[in-house]
């Protein structure tokens, strides 16, 4: 028969296992937010990374363009053209 020195025992075993649960679903879910902060912080330093080497190619593209235009004799157009057309000589309806 189990006495009272038992029941104790058995009470607060339980009770520390309770608690030791509840503190490691509680951890876990503060790991979870962490990593899931971790990797929008990465995401956003890609997007500034990749933003970043798509300015320096299209810099490094018109400082190429502006070193061949000072070289060249013909002053070359850097300007895109709104609408372009098709003309076709020759064509009659």
């Amino acid at each position: 028969m189990l006495n009272i020195n038992n029941f104790i025992i058995i009470s607060l075993l339980s009770l520390s296992i309770a608690s030791l649960a509840i503190t490691k679903s509680v951890n876990v879910f503060e790991y979870r937010s962490t990593n899931s902060l971790l990797d929008q912080e990465n995401s956003k330093f890609l997007v500034l990374e990749t933003d970043f080497i798509e300015m320096n190619n299209k810099l490094q593209y018109k400082k190429s363009f502006l070193e061949a235009n000072e070289s060249s004799k013909i002053d070359l157009a850097m300007i895109k053209p709104t609408e372009t057309h098709l003309i076709i000589e020759g064509y009659k309806k």
